[in-house]
């Protein structure tokens, strides 16, 4: 019983992050005022955070398709059997689709249907990089290296 307390604390914790990224990624689908902003590291960059922000539904699919995987590896690697590990190799493989799904969302706002309602007409990431690149470099055009 000893060696399943790592296994048992390993899951509420996972359990518990699945549970508070889908209920991010609804209350940020349905647009309510209560949904947390959520922080995916450090950019200089705000647009980042709003790519991020934009996928919360992929990036929440993506972590209950991780719990799942390894929760069946661990099942697995007790001799539950080959259809668990199955079943893991297929959310192991689903996870890495939503997670292919969040960076396209975060960084060129595709697929629509994935994007929550309200933030379908934003721009992605990328694109606004590129247009304030582009602002960039007319403001310096003639100033050469030093900006003078």
């Amino acid at each position: 019983m000893a060696d399943l307390v790592p296994d048992i604390v390993a899951a509420v914790l996972l359990g518990g992050a699945d549970l508070c990224f889908v209920r991010a990624a609804w209350l940020h689908w349905t647009g309510s005022g209560r949904a947390p902003d959520m922080v995916f590291g450090y950019s200089l960059n705000p647009s980042v955070g709003r790519g991020h922000e934009r996928g919360i539904v992929a990036f929440a699919a993506w972590l209950v398709c991780m719990t799942i995987s390894i929760a069946a590896a661990t099942a697995a690697s007790d001799g539950a059997g080959p259809a668990v590990v199955d079943v893991g190799a297929f959310f192991l493989l689903a996870s890495f689709c939503w997670l292919v799904l969040h960076v396209t969302i975060a960084w060129f706002n595709w697929p629509k249907a994935l994007v929550p309602p309200h933030r379908r007409g934003e721009t992605g990431s990328v694109a606004e990089w590129w247009r304030r690149r582009g602002q960039h470099a007319l403001r310096d055009k003639g100033h050469g290296r030093g900006g003078r």
